[in-house]
């Protein structure tokens, strides 16, 4: 009789801890895509050509050339969609971007996008000039 109420006590102990592992791991997260900002110093890369590298789970990895290097642009942040749109834009189009990236120190992942944004008329007539075949 001992026996039963020890199994009966360490199953009851088992199905508590089952039942608040369920409900730990289902708790919702409050977060909405898009609503973060990200703020911090930034230096402009002028007129520069994006390639849309990959994309996974919250991050994108862009190439703008004529840079050698790879940024990456964080997903979660306001007008990332937006962003992601222009990159693809410009390159089916090919033309440039600008680009402001952040200052401080990058991470594994290489130096953040911190926003994208349209040429200027001066840069587009710049970058035309450069691409025609002499």
């Amino acid at each position: 009789m001992k026996r039963e109420t020890l199994e009966s006590i360490a199953m009851k102990y088992f199905l508590f801890f089952s039942i608040l592992i369920f409900f730990s791991a289902c708790q919702r997260n409050d977060y909405v895509v898009g609503t973060p900002e990200k703020e911090g110093a930034t230096y402009d890369t002028g007129p520069v050509l994006p390639e849309l590298r990959h994309i996974k789970n919250d991050t994108a990895l862009v190439a703008l050339y004529p840079s050698a290097r790879v940024f990456y642009l964080d997903l979660k942040i306001k007008n990332s969609e937006r962003y992601i749109n222009m990159i693809r834009s410009a390159q089916k189009h090919n033309k440039p971007v600008r680009a402001k990236i952040f200052t401080r120190p990058y991470t594994m992942n290489g130096e953040e996008i911190s926003e994208i944004y349209p040429p200027t008329e001066k840069d587009i007539q710049v970058f035309k000039a450069a691409m025609r075949p002499d």
